[in-house]
């Protein structure tokens, strides 16, 4: 009986060293027993994070100059022509249904002061409100002033592009202004042209450029 008992308690301690053998692995990569039975993953001892990290987070800054602002799309934009019949020499455009944002009382002051100058074929006025070295000093008389065509009359009647954008982080407006001019032989031609505003050096708005 002795060698009995003792054989079957041999039995006994070989057979739960195989079991705890089973339930042990040293490969990380692989899952034991006990983890398939209670659903636990291999790193059960770390603690989980509660803090989320962000998928593609943008960093923007409360300081940022917007890309770009529209006040009117051009797209959208319906203007009729002046005939011989509606054209009248001077300033007809409504500037109270465009104000507001950029588009304040300085940008129009200095927008209105250089087309009326263009009506009154005033250059010294027209050159009020360029920028130093603007690119508009001489256009005056290459956009507006033809020398052998001095009957010329000028009709502003509309406004088709109010837009601010931020070029190479530097702001710029513009604004597009259609036009009918009369000339000698009373032939009315229908275009438009865009007028560029920047900042100069003291943090002035004026005209950079016409084109």
């Amino acid at each position: 009986m002795k060698k009995l008992s003792h054989g079957i308690l041999s039995i006994c301690v070989s057979g739960a060293v195989l079991l705890s053998a089973c339930g042990h692995t040293d490969d990380p990569e692989r899952t034991t027993i006990g983890e398939a039975i209670n659903g636990s993953s291999p790193n059960t001892n770390q603690v989980p994070s509660t803090q989320e990290e962000p998928m593609n987070a943008i960093t923007t800054s409360t300081d940022a100059i917007p890309d770009s602002e529209q006040l009117i799309d051009p797209a959208h934009k319906e203007i009729s022509d002046i005939t011989v019949e509606d054209f009248k020499q001077g300033v007809f455009i409504d500037f109270d249904q465009y104000k507001q944002s950029f588009f304040d009382d300085e940008i129009i002051s200095k927008f209105k002061g250089n087309i009326e100058a263009v009506v009154e074929k005033n250059p010294e006025k027209f050159k009020e409100n360029l920028n130093k070295d603007s690119a508009a000093t001489n256009k005056y008389h290459s956009y507006y002033i033809n020398e052998s065509e001095k009957g010329k009359e000028f009709m502003f009647y509309d406004l088709d592009i109010l837009e601010k954008v931020n070029i190479d982080e530097r702001e710029q407006i513009r604004v597009g202004v259609r036009f009918a001019q009369k000339s000698s032989d009373g032939r009315i031609d229908n275009t438009g042209i865009t007028y560029f505003f920047t900042k100069n050096q003291d943090g002035e708005w004026g005209i950079e450029n016409i084109d």
